[in-house]
């Protein structure tokens, strides 16, 4: 069949090509009765009938394409003197009906170009003449001919045919009269040919309804169609020739027409004939998706004013669309299916809530249609499509109402239809939700409902039928530990209660959980014991830090680097908080914890910079007596000369410097061992960029009076370290970072000198 187009096309085409050349030889000779002798010709070619629809359209074109020579032509003509009245008479003899016509449209809109008559009474008489053609092909591309010739000679406001050529209401019947005689010819194709090219039949339809739409189109660019004519002519005219046509696919195609070609403010001033229209289609028409697209549209409008339209507070738009899309669902339940109703709703629930952003009665409204949807349906089983659709129904509010939609009743029983996977995903939402507004969980209700819809996240269900793999499962865990900090109460005791009630269901939540949750209680009773501290309000913190300490183990079993940060951020809190050392016992064991951890559990290439924050940590801590302190001091001691670096085992003895620091008698010689102990490293790293450090770091203990640094030894180290740098120099070895940082500290301190201080020391 395939084959056989081709080849009928090719032979019509060269038919076209060859009397068009002949044309366009008379017309160079100005030869006007053999121009239109073969222009006659090859019109003639689109009188056939066994040409299909999408073949027809090829030959339309290169017709088209060849037409614009006799158009301009025609003008030349009327240039030179001719009348059109005489041409628009002569080419109404021509033999065919189709090729008259074709030539009289052209004629025609070169007619109105001139003026010689009012433009309105060459339209009239033109579409009442194109009625001369009834078979649905041909008249169908006749018709789109006559749009295409005379789309940009239609009376407007404000263009040049307006006044005495006519005005819009004359462009309007034009376009009206054309519309419904073109979708009554597009719906004949239907009905031609046997039963079973039906199929093929609608496809060719759908591939030629451009030309149908393309009156709506030219409506809605017309200048004279305002709000008020729109209302009492174009849209009644339009629905009429919808509403009767009694054909799925014109109904589908047009009333995306209408909604897509006009204006939204149009729309919104004319939603009830529009709604009204819908329950009159036909009942295999997706009116779904024309309600879709409806509301989408308005939605959009809405929203990028803000919801600040006029019409939306004189007209309870939301009444209006929820009494006609009840009244769908009622007429189409059996006939439609679940999914594409709970489409609909999901779709109606974006437009009240882009509209009406804050008011959660619509929301509330829209749940309870879902709920007497889904339970008039007897035996239903909802499909992952429906279900996706709940979720989006359950989370979609959460942009703009926040926890405000927990507190609905008919959300919870809506939400009881999804299994546990899609209850989890809701959950997430609603976790994310909470993140996203940082809204404050300040009451215990609040948490209450919250902690009750986010279940899923936090405990496992009997219908969980698989894990979440570990991507999925870090990242809900993750959003359910930040919204933990978001818990905050004016009230102590009840910030307090907020806690442990995500406490009591953390602790439930087995040992996949806990690592992300437990650190996120951790640092929440944190905030709690400071803001006891700042608002001298009093809790039982010891009760607080053993439970801290409780769950630091568990979690240091698991992950024993974040446990020993965690060990070393509770202390920290401690010494904050613990003015008179009431809890000293508690630091000394997490500090020692610390150790502990750093000994037995952690990974040989981790080692060194958790050294190194231990140590930075201790030296803040003056919540322990000297003993303690001494005790801890030493035992990180122990460690430094055990790293596997020398870089490593330097820079340790940089840091024990701070930790050895707080008392002047006792560690008067522990500071310079320590220096003594750096130097040795230094020479047997065989790297002299450590000097440098070496000597900056003397100059800070210098000026911060450490027991046992004195001025006199400044000299002697700086010469050392020049006499290293130089040594480095001179075999090539030596980094410019070294000499900037010697250079730097020998600076500093020439400048300290020039104010008073390091008297003593000769640089």
């Amino acid at each position: 069949m395939d084959d056989d187009q081709d080849k009928l096309l090719e032979e019509a085409s060269q038919v076209v090509r060859q009397q068009a050349a002949e044309m366009v030889r008379a017309l160079d000779s100005s030869n006007m009765r053999e121009a239109l002798k073969h222009s006659s010709n090859m019109l003639c070619e689109l009188r056939t009938s066994n040409l299909s629809p999408r073949s027809y359209y090829e030959l339309y074109m290169k017709v088209f394409d060849e037409l614009r020579h006799l158009e301009t032509f025609f003008m030349e003509e009327h240039r030179k003197g001719r009348k059109m009245a005489d041409l628009y008479e002569k080419v109404q003899h021509a033999g065919n009906i189709v090729p008259r016509l074709y030539l009289l449209i052209t004629v025609g809109s070169v007619y109105i170009q001139t003026k010689e008559q009012p433009a309105k009474d060459i339209l009239k008489d033109l579409v009442e003449m194109v009625k001369g053609v009834q078979q649905p092909i041909r008249g169908l591309f006749l018709r789109y001919y006559l749009n295409k010739c005379c789309k940009d000679k239609l009376p407007d406001v404000g263009n040049e045919y307006h006044g005495v050529g006519g005005d819009s209401t004359d462009s309007i019947e034009f376009l009206l009269t054309n519309l419904s005689e073109m979708n009554r010819l597009w719906i004949r194709m239907q009905h031609t040919g046997s039963v079973k090219d039906k199929t093929r039949r609608e496809k060719e339809r759908n591939d030629l309804r451009v030309t149908v739409g393309e009156n709506l189109v030219r409506l809605s660019s017309l200048q004279g169609v305002t709000l008020d004519i729109y209302k009492a002519v174009v849209l009644p005219r339009t629905l009429e020739v919808v509403t009767i046509s009694k054909d799925v696919i014109s109904q589908q195609y047009l009333m995306d027409c209408i909604i897509q070609a006009f204006p939204d403010d149009y729309h919104l001033n004319t939603l009830e004939p529009l709604l009204e229209a819908c329950t009159q289609l036909m009942p295999a028409v997706d009116v779904k998706g024309v309600l879709i697209n409806l509301m989408d549209r308005l939605s959009n409008y809405a929203g990028e004013r803000q919801g600040d339209i006029d019409i939306l507070k004189k007209l309870d738009v939301f009444a209006l669309f929820k009494r006609y899309i009840d009244k769908i669902i009622s007429d189409q339940q059996g006939s439609m299916d679940v999914r594409k109703l709970l489409e609909l709703e999901v779709a109606f629930l974006r437009f009240s809530l882009k509209c009406y952003p804050l008011n959660s009665d619509y929301v509330n409204c829209i749940y309870e249609s879902c709920l007497l949807m889904i339970e008039k349906t007897e035996g239903l089983v909802l499909d992952p499509e429906s279900m996706n659709n709940i979720v989006q129904l359950l989370t979609v509010p959460l942009e703009t109402l926040s926890l405000a939609i927990l507190s609905m009743r008919h959300y919870p029983l809506l939400m009881a239809y999804l299994p546990f996977i899609f209850r989890k995903q809701v959950a997430h939402r609603i976790v994310k939700a909470v993140i996203t507004t940082k809204t404050a969980l300040n009451t215990v209700e609040s948490c209450e409902r919250l902690l009750d819809y986010i279940q899923p996240l936090l405990l496992d269900s009997k219908d969980s039928q698989q894990p979440s793999d570990d991507y999925e499962f870090e990242e809900e865990q993750e959003a359910v530990a930040k919204m933990v900090h978001l818990i905050s109460a004016e009230s102590g005791e009840i910030h307090y209660n907020l806690i442990q009630m995500f406490e009591r269901l953390f602790r439930q939540g087995g040992s996949r959980r806990v690592l992300h949750t437990y650190p996120s209680l951790i640092f929440a009773y944190m905030r709690l014991c400071r803001k006891s501290v700042s608002a001298s309000q009093s809790f039982d913190l010891e009760t607080i830090f053993k439970a801290c300490l409780e769950f630091v183990d568990t979690v240091s079993g698991l992950n024993p680097q974040l446990g020993l940060r965690l060990n070393l951020q509770i202390a920290q809190c401690i010494n904050l908080v613990d003015r008179e050392k009431e809890y000293e016992e508690l630091a000394y064991e997490f500090a020692s914890q610390a150790l502990l951890l750093y000994q037995d559990k952690l990974q040989a290439e981790s080692r060194f910079s958790a050294l190194m924050l231990i140590t930075g940590t201790y030296v803040w801590l003056n919540c322990f007596e000297e003993e303690n302190y001494d005790t801890l001091a030493l035992n990180c001691a122990q460690y430094y000369l055990k790293l596997g670096e020398k870089r490593d085992q330097f820079a340790a003895q940089m840091a024990a410097l701070r930790l050895f620091s707080r008392k002047s008698t006792e560690n008067e010689g522990k500071v310079v061992s320590i220096f003594a102990k750096a130097q040795r490293i230094a020479a047997l790293a065989k790297e002299p960029a450590l000097y440098p450090a070496l000597f900056s770091h003397f100059v800070y203990c210098l000026e911060k009076d450490f027991p046992g640094v004195e001025d006199s030894s400044a000299a002697a180290l700086l010469d050392l370290t020049r006499k290293k740098l130089a040594e480095a120099e001179k075999a090539g070895a030596l980094t410019s970072e070294a000499r900037i940082h010697l250079n730097s500290t020998v600076d500093y301190v020439r400048q300290q000198k020039a104010a008073g201080k390091f008297q003593g020391v000769t640089v």
